[in-house]
């Protein structure tokens, strides 16, 4: 999984295997977080 963050309009971007994660408004404390949180989402992802 990888992750990028934009600084100016502070957005989270996470590519995942299945999905992408949007996250705005993201702090840089959140990111950590936000990373787990989308794993989990992929994880419990059925198709």
């Amino acid at each position: 999984m990888n992750f990028k963050y934009s600084t100016i309009t502070r957005t989270l971007t996470v590519f995942g295997a299945k999905m992408t994660h949007v996250f705005s408004n993201v702090g840089v404390g959140e990111i950590e977080e936000l990373v787990i949180n989308a794993k989990l989402k992929e994880a419990t992802w059925r198709a």
